[in-house]
């Protein structure tokens, strides 16, 4: 075992110990594998241990197989990325200025149907029946003009992939995707099917680490309903660039960048982010109920790190971020867990309560102070039933007030130094950096 490999194995045993993960992480370099194992439980009610062969819901890294499959169809001159989307999936009011160009990049303008008031996770859904929401809402900015997340654009790629090969979605992946790879423990995840060494997804609630509230697969239909395993991802990823799955020259399309996302501080490819141009990363992150995951590629040093987890409120780029350190430099200063004020006195924070906003997404939080405590209600875009998360000081400075989830870890750092005094906040969750601002204030 090298230097490397030892640190690896140490810095992910700290992860364990501190009961931050639970799933299964692998790291290679080329063909070598460096680091493949499995941490915590798979589940927990009987205490069996996640493996390196545990399956996982894989959500938004589903795109990059639907993009796959619209890239294909591009090869084999089935379509074409400039034809506009009615032309295959005719129904949809604003389809004949949107191009399947600007569904794979996220540039279509389309509303995320899961945003809309009448989505509900435990509905059985059809691409037909989100096309029906869908054309009665405006779109979001003129096609072509900026980038924007939207699960929409995935569903509505699915369900051309599956008018111009004349298939179902699922026997187009098995056929051109899976079988020619031999990826045998990857397909679409049904909530009636039974898979062997699957782990139980989870969340955290206010009260700890409990089972992920149902979520009706068919309404991911392709942005995020598969199931994989971290060698099936290894295995997709190197093919993606071989030549093997699509065109060198659909490939590059792929990791083309056509708009910045700043609070990823990356670009939007076809079904995945990237950064550099030409790439020197590639990367695609899922999160869906009870789990979160990465696949991380870095193109220049022939690194590939992907991690699988059981728990949605995993912060697994903080964790890749580590272990990308230590690959890099043998070393890494990425802190587990934050150490947190044993006894403090909370009534001096409790103008903190309120509601805080995200204008961009419109994603929100409450605080509020209960009994001589601090809670939030939610943790980042995900709400749960048990809502109190309770809040702990971490410092109190002359420039700001840093608070921690004590069950997630996620910060809000509370800023002295501005024209309205702690009316803004930073929310720190995983790795991302997001400024939320009081409602009303």
């Amino acid at each position: 075992m090298t230097n490397i490999q030892i640190r690896l194995e140490q810095y992910m045993q700290t992860w364990e110990d501190a009961e931050r993960f639970s799933g299964t992480v692998l790291v290679a370099q080329g063909d070598r594998i460096l680091l493949e194992k499995g941490y915590g439980y798979g589940n927990h009610e009987y205490a069996m241990p996640n493996t390196p062969s545990t399956i996982y819901n894989i959500g938004s890294i589903t795109k990059l197989f639907t993009a796959a499959a619209v890239l294909q169809l591009y090869d084999r001159q089935k379509l074409r990325l400039n034809d506009p989307m009615e032309t295959y999936f005719p129904g949809y009011r604003h389809g004949d200025r949107i191009t399947i160009h600007h569904l794979l990049s996220c540039t279509s303008g389309i509303p995320d149907y899961t945003e809309l008031s009448q989505y509900s996770p435990r509905d059985r859904l059809s691409a037909e029946s989100i096309r029906e929401w869908l054309n009665h809402e405006p779109l979001q900015g003129e096609p072509g003009q900026q980038v924007q997340k939207s699960n929409s654009n995935f569903v509505f790629l699915a369900r051309i992939v599956e008018i111009v090969s004349g298939m179902e979605i699922g026997a187009y992946y098995e056929k051109f995707l899976f079988a020619p790879l031999g990826l045998k423990h990857t397909g679409i995840s049904c909530n009636e099917e039974i898979l062997p060494n699957k782990a139980y997804g989870y969340s955290c609630s206010g009260e700890g680490v409990v089972c992920a509230e149902y979520y009706d697969m068919s309404g991911a239909f392709g942005s995020g309903f598969l199931y994989s395993t971290a060698a099936d991802l290894f295995t997709w990823t190197k093919a993606l660039g071989s030549g093997t799955v699509i065109s060198k020259e659909a490939y590059e399309r792929m990791l083309t960048p056509y708009g910045y996302l700043w609070y990823l501080e990356a670009s939007v490819g076809y079904g995945c982010c990237v950064k550099g141009e030409p790439a020197e990363e590639m990367f695609m992150d899922g999160n869906i109920y009870g789990y979160t995951c990465t696949l991380q590629r870095y193109i220049s040093g022939d690194l590939t790190v992907i991690v699988l987890s059981n728990n949605d409120a995993s912060p697994v780029a903080r964790l890749v971020k580590g272990l990308r350190s230590i690959l890099y430099t043998g070393a890494t200063s990425i802190i587990v867990k934050p150490e947190l004020a044993d006894a403090a006195d909370y009534e001096q924070y409790r103008h903190f309560a309120g509601v805080y906003c995200f204008p961009p997404m419109g994603w929100h939080f409450t605080i509020h102070y209960e009994e001589g405590l601090l809670y939030v209600d939610r943790l980042f875009n995900q709400e749960f039933k048990k809502k109190k998360f309770q809040l702990k000081l971490v410092a109190d400075t002359a420039e700001a007030v840093v608070l921690a989830c004590v069950v997630c870890d996620s910060t809000f750092t509370f800023h002295k130094a501005t024209e309205v005094k702690f009316q803004q906040v930073t929310y720190s969750f995983d790795t991302l950096n997001l400024p939320y601002e009081r409602s009303g204030g």
